[in-house]
């Protein structure tokens, strides 16, 4: 399978004048496109599990596009160039009532991923600091600036870090090599980019739950605690941090059938979903898949969800 690239398609589109797929007619396989994220981050990868899931559907085929993230993501969806998107609830949320959810579909681990070697031990640590906050599209952003807020390091009030955005491959190389002192990222552990990071540079993931209780004030029902298992990128102990859920998305106006073909394939799919290195219960949890607050779900969803699970 080839993953279409975000410029690519969107060339495609414009070039052949398609529009929206979710009006297609039920009776043959019905094409979407879901928007995923950047290349080496758990949006992808899902993308193209459930890609692969669907294969050979009679009712739906998933095609995953490579974006930016969940900003991105949505955006797409508002202007009808995408059929499906990936988002955390955070960003969802922020969108209002132009999104639908079809399920919750795996939890995002946030992590501020630093130099073992940089004499950060803490958030404050960061002050001064260069952060690289994700890519300019990415919901791992948008949840870094919340959680620099929340811990009183609003870059812009010239007591935190001097903030950038970069693509999670280019943070990556960056920190390698010095040019960023941290980096933030949303996704699933362990990522693999980080691992391959840890073997060549000791890396150290802070604990960002100390900004937890600004942010439940702040947004209610959105954030949770987590905890990263000791041994991934090297650790000698579990690292406290925010875990943000993550969200199968569409408008609203996606037909019935194919939002139940989707309930089917998360819940009969759902062990080849889960990718082969992803550690603790993350992905797919029947009793989470309903859990898509504040983003309600999908009518036809949720009278799916309880044919299949009463």
């Amino acid at each position: 399978m080839t993953t279409l690239s975000r410029r690519g398609f969107l060339a495609v589109l414009a070039g052949a004048g398609v529009t929206s797929l979710t009006s297609c007619a039920a009776s043959a396989t019905t094409p979407l496109v879901l928007a995923c994220g950047e290349p080496g981050g758990s949006y992808l990868e899902f993308g193209e599990l459930l890609a692969a899931a669907t294969r050979s559907s009679r009712a739906v085929a998933v095609s995953p596009l490579a974006t930016e993230g969940s900003i991105d993501n949505l955006r797409l969806l508002r202007e009808r160039r995408v059929d499906l998107g990936l988002a955390l609830v955070d960003s969802a949320a922020d969108a209002g009532s132009e999104v639908i959810a079809i399920g919750r579909v795996y939890q995002n681990y946030l992590q501020c991923v630093v130099r073992a070697d940089a004499g950060i031990a803490q958030l404050s640590d960061l002050r001064g600091r260069i952060v690289s906050l994700g890519a300019p599209g990415s919901g791992a952003a948008a949840t870094a600036r919340r959680v620099l807020d929340a811990s009183g390091l609003d870059p812009t009030s010239g007591t935190g870090p001097r903030t950038v955005e970069r693509s999670f491959r280019e943070a990556v190389d960056d920190l390698a090599v010095g040019r960023i002192d941290a980096f933030f990222w949303s996704g699933g552990v362990p990522t693999p980019q980080i691992s391959t990071l840890a073997q060549e540079v000791p890396v150290t993931v802070l604990d960002t739950t100390t900004a937890l209780s600004v942010l439940n004030d702040r947004f209610p029902d959105v954030y949770a605690a987590t905890t990263i298992p000791s041994r991934v990128y090297g650790a000698t102990r579990a690292v406290p941090t925010i875990g943000v859920a993550n969200l199968l998305l569409a408008r609203t106006d996606l037909a019935d059938d194919v939002a139940r073909a989707l309930v089917d394939a998360l819940i009969d799919d759902a062990p080849a979903l889960v990718p082969a290195d992803a550690l603790g219960i993350q992905y797919l949890p029947p009793e989470s898949l309903i859990d898509t607050s504040p983003i309600p779900l999908h009518p036809a969803a949720e009278r799916r969800y309880r044919e299949r699970y009463g």
